[in-house]
C-alpha cells in the first residue's frame, strides 16, 4: 500500500518510464528519506547493482541527500519506495543530475536553489558533479527531462 497521499504534486511519469539507472536512483532518494543511510543502505546497493552504478556513488549519493538534512534547509517531495507515481520534486532531483551530467551546472544550482541555503547549495552542487563524474565513467547516462520548466509552469 502506498503511503504517499499528499506528498507534493505528481509529474506525468511512472516509475516505469523511467531507465533503470533513474529507478535505482529514485529508489535511493526514497528509501533513504524513508529510513535514513542505514536502513537504506541495503536497498540502495541492491537497485544500483541492477542498474550497474557502481557502488563508489553511494558516498556522494548520501552526501548530496544529507544537505537536506541542514539547518534551514527545505526538503524536496519524497513519495514511499512502493509508489508506482513519480513526484515532481523527484523528477527535478533527477533532472537536475542529468543537467549536471550534460555540463549545465547552473541549471542544477538552480533546481537545488529551491530548498537549500547557501552553503548546502554549494555543498549539493558538488556531490551532484562527484555522482555526474561516477556515472559518466560507467557509461550512465540520466536524460534531460526538464521538469523544472513544468514545475515553473504549474506555479505560474
Amino acid at each position: 500500500m502506498c503511503d504517499s497521499v499528499g506528498e507534493g504534486r505528481l509529474s506525468p511519469w511512472t516509475v516505469s518510464d523511467l531507465t533503470t539507472a533513474e529507478r535505482a536512483l529514485l529508489t535511493g532518494f526514497r528509501q533513504w528519506f524513508r529510513h535514513g543511510t542505514a536502513g537504506a543502505m541495503a536497498a540502495m546497493r541492491a537497485s544500483f547493482g541492477v542498474a550497474g552504478v557502481p557502488s563508489s556513488a553511494l558516498l556522494p549519493l548520501f552526501a548530496l541527500l544529507g544537505t537536506f538534512a541542514v539547518t534551514n534547509a527545505g526538503r524536496p517531495a519524497f513519495r514511499c519506495p512502493s509508489c508506482s507515481r513519480v513526484g515532481m520534486d523527484e523528477m527535478a532531483v533527477l533532472d537536475a543530475l542529468a543537467a549536471m551530467q550534460a555540463g549545465e551546472g547552473d541549471v542544477t544550482t538552480q533546481v537545488f536553489d529551491r530548498w537549500l541555503p547557501l552553503v548546502a547549495l554549494t555543498m549539493a552542487a558538488d556531490s551532484a558533479r562527484e555522482l555526474a563524474d561516477i556515472l559518466d565513467g560507467a557509461r550512465i547516462r540520466l536524460p534531460r527531462r526538464r521538469p523544472a520548466r513544468l514545475i515553473a509552469l504549474a506555479a505560474e
